[in-house]
């Protein structure tokens, strides 16, 4: 039996029997595309949120908090410490200055234009150095604030397009003046859309790292202080200090509330800028400044993310679970498809004994259940579509996220056609190994 005709007699066999065609077709679809729903969601949680600049970024951590206190442990915080006071995180830039380094913590401000007409709500990011370049904020046009204009507390403001255009009508606002608290601040700079999701900058809680808000503001903290704004960001204070989400209230000398991020390139930098933070710690505990011994932490943004848990641990156990669903469909796919031979022993028998090579019978098998497991790969992704769907209508932070990507179709026909193969190799392999002179001698 020539191999092209193996094949054709396979085609064939899937007319047969059509309803044990449709039920192994269903229950294939069913397992992949749960797998695909939820390795589609997982694969979007866990992409990069920065592409080509997350990899050199890398958080730092040394520990000033006070002396541990009686039931300090008892509600541990969800999140791994990280956040820095502001006097702190000056010292420590200064003292790398080869090193790109910046410090920053989030808000939600209030602006409006120079008359004070129109006014805004948005969300704001507030930099100790040059954030916007270590963290690739587009500039449409204009330029980012200079350490000059920094160190002088000079009110300086990239703005987003968007907030450009609702307060004074123009994507084009370089130039004009808005403002910010009690002073007015020079826009120098108008930034494209910026808003990486997760929001790992600066992470608040779990319920808000997913937020799809682009950030519209971008300032020097200290300019920014000077004008009456605040970070609105969870505070850790010294002295029973009033910490937690406090809107405009904070206490710049006792509160931890600046996330300290560095761009180092090469191991060797890791490992210098790692081992400068221990040497700060060490000299600030041993000066009395610091209570607890010397701790210093340095993140990558991947880590930093798993430390975070980010991504939910209900999405991944979520998707152990389909990896399982679809591994009992494919066992009971093989039931189906060991019957369906079984069920035709005799046919196989007489192409054997009218000279069909093994090989021959094994390709006929193994198209039937490749076509089987197409034919479900096709019916998977309306019903992955389906399951993306019904995530983006629950209630949770990330469900916006759960949207089929169309370089994912190639790879679920893939995956459809690969695990019908595997699905039939065994009932093909045991119908190979039918003995031929007694199936024909049972006819």
């Amino acid at each position: 039996m020539p191999l092209p005709y193996a094949v054709e007699l396979g085609v064939k066999g899937v007319r047969r029997h059509p309803r044990t065609v449709l039920l192994a077709v269903l229950t294939l679809a069913l397992g992949l595309a749960s797998v695909m729903t939820m390795l589609t969601l997982l694969t979007l949680l866990s992409a990069d949120p920065l592409p080509g600049l997350s990899q050199q970024l890398h958080v730092a951590w040394v520990d000033s908090r006070q002396a541990a206190k009686n039931g300090d442990d008892l509600e541990p915080n969800p999140l791994p410490p990280s956040r820095w006071k502001l006097g702190d995180a000056k010292a420590f830039i200064a003292a790398h200055p080869q090193t790109a380094q910046t410090a920053l913590a989030a808000s939600y401000l209030t602006v409006g234009d120079e008359d004070g007409k129109r006014r805004q709500g948005i969300y704001a990011v507030m930099a100790l150095g040059p954030m916007p370049t270590m963290f690739g904020v587009p500039l449409r046009q204009g330029r980012a604030w200079t350490a000059q204009e920094e160190r002088a507390a000079l009110p300086v403001a990239i703005i987003g397009h968007r907030l450009s255009l609702k307060l004074f009508g123009t994507e084009h606002g370089v130039g004009k003046q808005l403002r910010l608290g009690k002073h007015l601040f020079r826009v120098i700079g108008i930034s494209d859309d910026w808003g990486p999701r997760p929001a790992f900058y600066s992470i608040q809680s779990l319920d808000t790292v997913w937020s799809d808000t682009a950030v519209e503001l971008f300032v020097p903290v200290q300019a920014a202080l000077d004008a009456g704004a605040a970070p609105l960001v969870e505070q850790q204070c010294d002295d029973g200090g009033p910490g937690g989400m406090r809107f405009n209230e904070i206490n710049i000398a006792a509160c931890r509330w600046m996330h300290l991020w560095a761009q180092l390139r090469t191991p060797a930098q890791v490992d210098a800028y790692r081992a400068g933070l221990f040497a700060f710690a060490s000299a600030r505990h041993a000066a009395g400044i610091y209570a607890r011994p010397p701790k210093a932490t340095l993140y990558t943004v991947s880590a930093w993310l798993d430390a975070n848990r980010v991504v939910p641990d209900n999405v991944r156990l979520n998707f152990w679970l389909t990896v399982a669903l679809l591994a009992l469909c494919v066992v009971n796919v093989a039931g189906l498809l060991a019957a369906r031979f079984f069920k035709r022993a005799g046919e196989i028998g007489v192409h054997r004994v009218l000279g069909a090579p093994r090989k021959a019978i094994l390709v006929r098998c193994l198209t039937e259940a490749g076509l089987i497991g197409l034919l479900g790969g096709m019916l998977a992704l309306p019903a992955t579509l389906f399951g993306l769907w019904v995530v983006r209508i629950q209630d949770q932070s990330y469900s916006a996220l759960a949207r089929f990507q169309p370089d994912l179709f190639l790879p679920l026909l893939l995956l459809a056609v690969c695990t019908g193969l595997l699905v039939g190799m065994i009932p093909a392999w045991r119908a190979v190994q039918l003995q031929p002179a007694l199936q024909v001698k049972s006819l």
